[in-house]
């Protein structure tokens, strides 16, 4: 739980900010993913969503956040969570959202998230990457441009979750000499499109039902490849079928898309790797297997 001392920040920085002109009355631990702690926050007939982190832990993690979750608000039809406090106290930095009560989905869910996934990437720029590094869990995302995709995807998402699993002991030679032998081949399989705004993290965790339809959360924003969100829904199963036929309605895909899905869905299994154990090592070499 948080300190009553914390709750009295919160309290007051509530009130100043006008959003609500009550106490805060409860306090109730929710789930928040593996990185920050988490809670509902009720004041009055008002709910907030609380993320809490060590100041020094993830610098500014909460600074990018927020500049994704603005991203993705001006970029897509997608609902995404207000931004309402971002502070600090007492070696604690803080992020306050709205609450978001998950309703019943309406029978357009999927059609509307196909449709809103479709929007958000004829979001372009020049060069894929972003103006800053932010984060993906609680691993730093180098964002550095690059003009050509395949370059990117080599240096800055898997030669860089190479280097830190190979620091960390979760990557074998044999792993590390397939990995090698991929790079050169990337360059001619993937079709040649713009740089397009990307959620970046996803999965089945990071989006929720707002007043019937989508609503993302949890960003890990940059300019990739499209079929990197698409890959990214695949990793643990899949969504609804209606989401992809929408999805391919609003913004066609290049065929072959479904062959490019495992190599994609590397990067994500590297930080799998290095968040949670060399355990999750075999199904990146399960892939290369099929490619090297």
């Amino acid at each position: 739980m948080i300190s009553n001392a914390f709750k009295l920040h919160l309290e007051n920085a509530l009130k100043n900010a006008q959003l609500t002109s009550s106490s805060i009355e409860a306090v109730s631990a929710v789930s928040g993913g593996s990185v920050n702690r988490a809670f509902k926050l009720q004041s009055g007939e008002k709910f907030f969503f609380l993320k809490v982190n060590h100041l020094d832990a993830f610098p500014k993690m909460f600074d990018k956040e927020v500049l994704g979750l603005d991203l993705l608000r001006n970029s897509s039809s997608i609902a995404v969570p207000r931004v309402l406090l971002k502070g600090e106290f007492e070696q604690q930095a803080y992020l306050l959202l709205e609450f978001i009560e998950t309703s019943r989905s309406t029978k357009k869910y999927w059609e509307l998230f196909g449709e809103g996934l479709a929007q958000l990437h004829q979001n372009s720029a020049q060069m894929f990457g972003l103006e800053y590094n932010n984060y993906n869990g609680s691993l730093v995302q180098v964002n550095d441009f690059k003009s050509e995709w395949a370059t990117f995807f080599i240096e800055n998402r898997l030669m860089e979750q190479q280097r830190q699993a190979r620091d960390k002991g979760r990557l074998d030679l044999q792993l590390s000499t397939m990995l090698e032998k991929l790079y050169p081949k990337l360059n001619t399989i993937f079709p040649v499109e713009q740089p397009a705004l990307l959620h970046g993290d996803l999965w089945s965790g990071n989006y929720l039902v707002k007043d019937g339809t989508p609503c993302f959360m949890d960003p890990s924003v940059y300019y990739g490849h499209r079929e990197v969100d698409l890959a990214m829904t695949l990793l643990f199963g899949g969504f609804d079928k209606k989401m992809y036929e929408s999805y391919h309605a609003n913004f066609p895909l290049e065929k072959g898309w479904e062959q490019r899905v495992d190599l994609l869905n590397l990067y994500p299994l590297l930080v799998h790797v290095n968040l949670f154990g060399a355990s999750y090592a075999q199904r990146v070499k399960s892939i290369l297997k099929n490619h090297v």
